[in-house]
């Protein structure tokens, strides 16, 4: 059965290909606490979970709210600068033109992701995202939701959309977003095989329909 009722998209490393950009910034955290790089194992277990969670993987203790703000939004502002020495930035291959197909079918679309609100008031900006998908529907860190792989932001996806999880197709990029999107019951999960992400292992994960290069061989119908 087709579960197109909706799709939902994660966006790091899903929509944006920019894996690199962040393995590069989470880089100087992990110089800072560790003195040492993180390894490609690390960067592919830290994909898709929150900055809480990554600063606390790395740190090594949880810090309190002040400095775990304050070194988020540093690794945010070393992200938007690698970002920004990589001029033109753009949505991943295919996507603008299936969500036009969407959009002309009447199939809604959200995103769950991991990044925290500075950084989606940025993609705001830079790919015009709210022409795209309603604001009410780009779900993001809250700093109070669960993050991925749990699968709360999946199922508030969902509940914003006002369909059942059964019915909707989520598209991921992560370990940890595909056992979010399976542990909410999503009904298809498409792996996207952008730069960066573990490619083999999430093509063979349960309840992975398949893998994509580009959203435009996406079967929407």
């Amino acid at each position: 059965m087709r579960t197109d009722k909706a799709l939902i998209f994660d966006f790091n490393g899903t929509l944006f290909w920019d894996s690199e950009y962040h393995r590069q910034a989470w880089n100087s955290v992990s110089m800072q606490y560790r003195k040492k790089p993180l390894s490609l194992e690390e960067s592919h277990y830290l994909n898709g979970r929150t900055n809480a969670e990554t600063i606390t993987y790395l740190s090594g203790y949880l810090p309190g709210t002040a400095e775990l703000e304050r070194l988020s939004e540093e690794k945010e502002l070393i992200y938007q600068h690698i970002c920004m020495d990589n001029q033109p930035l753009h949505l991943a291959p295919g996507f603008l033109g299936l969500a036009a197909r969407a959009k002309a079918l009447g199939v809604p679309m959200a995103i769950a992701t991991s990044a925290g609100k500075s950084n989606i008031e940025r993609y705001k900006l830079w790919f015009g995202l709210c022409d795209i998908i309603d604001e009410d529907l780009i779900i993001y860190d809250d700093g109070v939701r669960k993050g991925k792989p749990e699968p709360d932001i999946y199922l508030d996806a969902c509940r914003a959309l006002g369909i059942e999880p059964a019915l909707c197709t989520v598209f991921e990029d992560t370990r940890a977003g595909i056992l979010s999107a399976k542990g909410a019951g999503i009904g298809s999960i498409w792996a996207v095989a952008s730069p960066g992400s573990d490619r083999d292992t999430l093509q063979a994960m349960d309840g992975v329909h398949g893998l994509l290069e580009d959203f435009s061989y996406y079967p929407l119908q």
